[in-house]
């Protein structure tokens, strides 16, 4: 039986700690603390970047479907593999070939040890922090990793630090896997992206801009208000929680300017789907770039041309 997994016992861990903003640090025992810990307290979205692919028949896929616990367990099928995250392993657990569990413990040692009630032993690593990585006007993406096996369910998992609002656009692409930096744990100096123009309304689409700043005086005018309102508001926030004022309730007066950054693990059917609708000329400039920098990483394959909707 051929198993293809993309991950490892730290990408949960990375997941779960980009919260903190702490995605980029290793310490072997506290992070097998943390698995335990997310596993005892059932925190489930970090298992989701797991992604497990098994060379197998239909009829296995129909089996194992039938007897799904939950219609809340998500397995696939695509270009004769089975596809499913650790979450959805972890919770249809006995509904898969025996020998996947040695597979899986080879892949994920710790996690797998502490599944099956045991301390760990080994602790698996991701290569990289990041296999690549493109700079945009606002932000910047690198790509984790990915599983390639030529179907319309590969997977890739991003880094993305970008502007609040063009994260509030991404979330709207809900086929996939979202960990994001949370200020109510984190209460180091945000970051924040000032345009270098401020660009005009499009007059025959009232979603859009132009690619032309508005005139002067005003768009010099207000970056400069922009920035002087930014850089007043962060003193407020650290004047508040300096004051103890809770970082949930504190963070509350950050503008949306303010930077934030995620992990995403999608697959490739959605990715096609955010590439077709973000690089359209419609699309806001900012996660355009984003969407065209993802592109020129995996390439477009047109997956979600076979969806109607």
């Amino acid at each position: 039986m051929k198993v293809y997994i993309m991950g490892s016992d730290q990408r949960i861990v990375r997941c779960a700690r980009v919260s903190f903003g702490k995605d980029n640090q290793v310490d072997r025992d506290r992070d097998v603390k943390l698995i335990k810990y997310l596993l005892q307290h059932r925190h489930a979205s970090p298992f989701e970047h797991i992604i497990v692919a098994i060379e197998a028949s239909q009829d296995l896929w129909l089996k194992i479907l039938k007897g799904l616990p939950s219609p809340a367990v998500q397995v696939y099928y695509s270009g004769g593999y089975i596809w499913f995250n650790l979450r959805n392993y972890i919770n249809a657990r006995e509904l898969f070939p025996e020998e996947l569990e040695s597979i899986m413990k080879n892949s994920l040692p710790a996690t797998m040890a502490i599944l099956g009630g045991k301390e760990p032993e080994d602790y698996s690593l991701d290569k990289a922090y990041l296999q690549e990585k493109v700079e945009t006007s606002s932000g910047w993406l690198g790509i984790v990793d990915k599983l390639e096996l030529e179907t319309d369910m590969d997977y890739y998992t991003f880094v993305v630090e970008c502007p609040l609002f063009v994260a509030r656009q991404w979330h709207r692409h809900r086929f996939g896997s979202y960990n994001e930096v949370s200020r109510r744990y984190v209460d180091y100096e945000p970051d924040f992206y000032i345009p270098f123009y401020l660009r005009k309304q499009a007059k025959s689409n009232k979603q859009a801009s132009l690619e032309e700043p508005i005139e002067e005086p005003w768009n010099s005018l207000f970056l400069k208000k922009v920035r002087w309102y930014v850089e007043d508001l962060k003193a407020l926030y650290r004047a508040m929680t300096e004051k103890e004022v809770a970082r949930e309730l504190a963070r509350g007066v950050l503008p949306q300017f303010m930077k934030t950054r995620f992990y995403w693990t999608v697959p490739r059917v959605s990715l096609d789907n955010f590439i077709s609708l973000r690089t359209h000329e419609g699309a806001q400039k900012e996660i355009r770039e984003f969407a065209l920098a993802i592109e020129s990483l995996v390439g477009y394959r047109g997956a979600d041309r076979k969806l109607r909707l």
